[in-house]
This record gives structure tokens, C-alpha cells and sequence, in this order.
């Protein structure tokens, strides 16, 4: 197995994607009902994401934050050449700005949008969205979608249901709305698919993955379980919460992260340790079968030399397993977890600059073969 101290960013593989052919319209769907409830039947399918999965936030123009808003995930753009306002803004993964990740992930996103474009209609939407209960399905508007307060999409225990919602034009919330998850809904299944722009109103809580053709506008507090990608036009960010969630892992209670800064406070130039634990709560040990990277928010450096793990190499101890960059700590995929128990890597981390540091790593990040951790880690590091 190859060994390395300083673990690089990796290639991300391009996904071929077979696409149905483009069914304009919304036609042969039901009318819309008074109570909001769907059909029996569903016609949803989730599409099958490319490269686009990576990321919390894709533009086609540009990409503008105002404020300290936090995107977990990577941020990209293509085929524009602006992304502004970060920092203030954090982003937890990569920025990829018109390089050939974007490119593909662009590619990859269009694809996504066709698919979700050529879905049967199972019930066509007439009025807001606000104020219903709806379970899986497509849903479908001609023109333009609203949603004015809650609405509350339900699994019906179906931990696989799926949301499609088409729309011809604009997709827009008003400000305080929310889009609610119960009885096992998940953010990796819903899908809005906007004709053109899509505006998110002040300090709306929304889900599900917004594939818009032209432009995406989050207010002022507006926050997103999802995915933000815009085709051709702007991302416009405002004091906005971005977290892709991670999709496709089986959730193992029994393998978890957890992460912490010690102290929780410095002054700019100051020391803080930060602490990676890992804990196997299985019989056996816990092998680990891919890196577990940890990106620090930009401006958090690692103090050279701080570097260390009380986890176990395999098969005999070696210097430089464990992954060792200014930027990024964490393991090669050649340690282990003991059996009921746990081992931590822990780093010295400083900032220059006063701020808010947010340092996340995500559910799935932590690869064994005993499972993966089914929560995200995080800790934030104030710096005065």
C-alpha cells in the first residue's frame, strides 16, 4: 500500500450518465388537490448524481457571499471566472474555479436537470406549496412555484421515497419558510428542478437539491440542507448555511467521530489543539479501508510538527502513515480502531486572523470495515 505524509487532493472520476430524452411541460398529471396529499402512485426516481455530488454550491457566471457564511461541501464555478467573498465566507471542502472539476461538474449537473425535467408529472401544482403534506412524487407547475410557511414532506416510513418538483420558471420563498423532513424523509431524495431562477426568502430553512437553469439568490439567514447549483447564471450569498448532505452511506451506529478544539478560544497567533476521535464500538477492530482527510477552514493553519495519533499502523509502525499538511490532517487508509474502543489524532492549529472558524467533517468521512460514521463531526474555533 502506498505510503505518504502529505495526502494530495484526489481526481474525482467523471460518471457517465445515460439521460432519457427531454419531455417538455408538466402534461398527464392530476389536478391539484385541496389537501395537498399526493397520488398512491409515484413516478419519482432519484437521478443518478455525477460529479456534481461533491458539491454544496455551483455557479455557471459568478459566485458572491456577503457575510460569514458557511459552505459544507465544495464550491465550484464554470464557465464564469468571479468567486468573491470568501473569506468571509467559509468553505469546509474544495473551490474549484473554472478548472476542469467544475467543468464536469457543470457537464454532470445538466445531465441531473434533464433527467429530472423528463419525469412523469404525478400531480400538477396550481397554488403555493405553503401550509401541505406531501408524500413522494413528482410535482409539477407549468410556470412558477411559491411556498409561503411550512411544507412537510412525509416518507411514510419509506426511507427511499422521492421528491421531483418541476417547475417552467421561478421557484421563490417567502421569507420565514421552511421545507420540513418526517417519518424517514431524507435531503438526499428531494430534487427541485427551476425553469429559470430560484430565490430563497429571509432566514428560510430549506431541503432537497436546487438544479436551476439560469440563477440562485439565498437571503439574508436562508440556510439549505442540499445542494445550490445554478446552470448558467449567479449564486448569490447572504450570511447563508450550505451543508450537502451526504448520500448513499449506510448509517453504523457503532463507528462515530467526534472532534474538539482545546481551548475553544484564542487571540490571533494563538495555539489551540484540536482532537479527531475515532470510536469502534464493534467486537472486532476496525480497519480502516480509505484516508480519513480533515480540510481546515481556510486561514486555520497546522502547526508543523504537532502531528500525532494514538491509533495503530498496519502492519508494523512506519513514520509518515498518518497525513501531515499545513492545510488538512488525518490517516492514510492503513489504521486501525481497537475493538470497543478508540484512538484520536490530534493536531496544534493557529489563525493569523480574528474570526469564526468552523471545522467539519462529514458523515461517511470515516471508512472501516466495520462501517462508516452515519453523523458529521464538528468544532468551531473562535479566534479573538
Amino acid at each position: 500500500m502506498t505510503r505518504f505524509g502529505s495526502f494530495g487532493k484526489p481526481a474525482m472520476g467523471f460518471m457517465a450518465l445515460a439521460v432519457a430524452a427531454f419531455v417538455a411541460g408538466c402534461g398527464g398529471g392530476s389536478g391539484d388537490q385541496a389537501t395537498g396529499q399526493a397520488n398512491t402512485f409515484s413516478a419519482a426516481a432519484a437521478p443518478t448524481l455525477g460529479t456534481e455530488q461533491s458539491f454544496a454550491v455551483l455557479g455557471g457566471s459568478t459566485v458572491t457571499n456577503t457575510g460569514s457564511s458557511v459552505i459544507t461541501g465544495n464550491l465550484g464555478l464554470s464557465p464564469g471566472t468571479s468567486i468573491t467573498g470568501f473569506p468571509p465566507g467559509i468553505v469546509t471542502g474544495e473551490t474549484h474555479a473554472t478548472d476542469a472539476v467544475a467543468l464536469q461538474a457543470q457537464t454532470d449537473t445538466t445531465a441531473t436537470y434533464i433527467d429530472l425535467a423528463g419525469q412523469a408529472c404525478d400531480t400538477t401544482i396550481s397554488a403555493d406549496l405553503g401550509g401541505r403534506t406531501l408524500t413522494s412524487g413528482v410535482y409539477c407547475s407549468a410556470t412558477s412555484m411559491g411556498l409561503t410557511g411550512a411544507l412537510t414532506l412525509d416518507a411514510g416510513g419509506d426511507p427511499n421515497a422521492v421528491w421531483v418538483f418541476q417547475m417552467g420558471s421561478t421557484l421563490t420563498t417567502a421569507v420565514n419558510s421552511s421545507v420540513v423532513l418526517t417519518n424517514g424523509a431524507d435531503a438526499c431524495n428531494v430534487f427541485w428542478q427551476v425553469g429559470s431562477s430560484a430565490t430563497l426568502g429571509t432566514t428560510t430553512s430549506f431541503v432537497g437539491n436546487i438544479f436551476a437553469l439560469t440563477s440562485i439568490t439565498l437571503n439574508n439567514g436562508a440556510s439549505v440542507s442540499g445542494r445550490v447549483l445554478a446552470r448558467n447564471g449567479a449564486v448569490t450569498l447572504d450570511n447563508n448555511v450550505i451543508t450537502a448532505p451526504v448520500c448513499g452511506v449506510t448509517p453504523v451506529s457503532s463507528i462515530t467521530v467526534d472532534k474538539s478544539f482545546s481551548p475553544g478560544t484564542i487571540n490571533a497567533g494563538g495555539v489551540s489543539t484540536l482532537t479527531i476521535t475515532l470510536t469502534n464500538a464493534n467486537d472486532t477492530i476496525a480497519n480502516l479501508i480509505g484516508p480519513l482527510i480533515d480540510n481546515l477552514p481556510a486561514g486555520l493553519v497546522v502547526v508543523p510538527g504537532s502531528v500525532s495519533t494514538t491509533c495503530i499502523e498496519t502492519p508494523a509502525p512506519l513514520a509518515g502513515w498518518f497525513i501531515v499538511d499545513t492545510s488538512k490532517v488525518g490517516l492514510t487508509a492503513e489504521g486501525l480502531i481497537p475493538a470497543n474502543g478508540s484512538c484520536t489524532v490530534t493536531a496544534d492549529v493557529t489563525a493569523a486572523v480574528a474570526g469564526t472558524y468552523v471545522n467539519s467533517l462529514p458523515a461517511g468521512a470515516l471508512q472501516t470495515s466495520n462501517g462508516n460514521n452515519a453523523a458529521p463531526a464538528d468544532a468551531t474555533l473562535i479566534v479573538n
